[in-house]
């Protein structure tokens, strides 16, 4: 039985969610909630294995309340109306979040993946990535795939491609990984003294470039080359020289 605790505000979507959950004998709810404070206790006492929850909540976010909780031995699936929370839920190592309205087999589709395919190493590894971003080693992103999620370190990832709102990661290795959002969204997570935007399409690891051409573009040591928009080349030779 996977222990649940539910974390919503609106009382009659909170309702939904468990009557929903009622139908599902896998799930226990050990309990439900609309606050942080609340949640903080709850999530303390009851020691859920699963956590849906809310991320505007009436005295805070779910952030807020993640803050909170020094060990998280759980998943958690955020539930929001405003998709651009999306990219931080994924980033903190959220399994899943939903948009509301939400959607019955959605929600059901979730957690089958959760009881069939989350063996106990790849929860303890989510569970390690979620910490390590909560004590500051922010050293990693987690891309939300179309089946999975992929952990990529900030010095495996070369550089990052953008075309017609989709956004593709280049790692040394020579593995991509095609994401659906916007390359401004990326650029304002990856650390700005290591990535830098050379242009409207491309987002580049410093530790990467191999030489800065005069001509307007820079070569990766993978002998990739990346264009460099004119207003963008003296800040990045400024970056390069301020390199170590």
């Amino acid at each position: 039985m996977i222990r649940t605790l539910i974390i919503e505000d609106e009382t009659i979507i909170r309702e939904s969610i468990v009557t929903m959950f009622s139908k599902n004998p896998q799930i226990n709810i050990v309990g439900d909630c609309g606050t942080v404070a609340e949640a903080t206790i709850l999530a303390k006492n009851c020691k859920p294995d699963l956590i849906l929850s809310d991320i505007n909540l009436t005295d805070g976010t779910a952030f807020d309340f993640l803050n909170q909780i020094k060990e998280r031995n759980f998943n958690i699936i955020f539930i929001t109306a405003h998709e651009e929370y999306a990219l931080k839920a994924i980033k903190i190592g959220a399994l899943d979040y939903l948009l509301k309205p939400i959607d019955e087999d959605e929600l059901n589709n979730v957690i089958d993946k959760l009881i069939t395919n989350e063996s106990k190493n790849q929860i303890n590894q989510r569970i390690e990535v979620v910490n390590s971003e909560i004590k500051g080693k922010n050293e990693e992103i987690v891309l939300r795939l179309f089946d999975s999620y992929q952990i990529i370190r900030y010095n495996e990832l070369m550089y990052c491609k953008s075309d017609s709102g989709y956004t593709t990661f280049f790692l040394k290795d020579g593995r991509n990984f095609l994401v659906s959002k916007s390359l401004k969204e990326y650029e304002s997570i990856l650390p700005k003294n290591n990535f830098f935007r050379t242009h409207q399409s491309y987002l580049i690891n410093l530790n990467f470039i191999d030489r800065f051409e005069k001509g307007g573009s820079v070569f990766l040591k993978n002998e990739i080359e990346i264009p460099v928009a004119v207003r963008k080349k003296e800040a990045l030779l400024k970056k390069i020289l301020q390199k170590p």
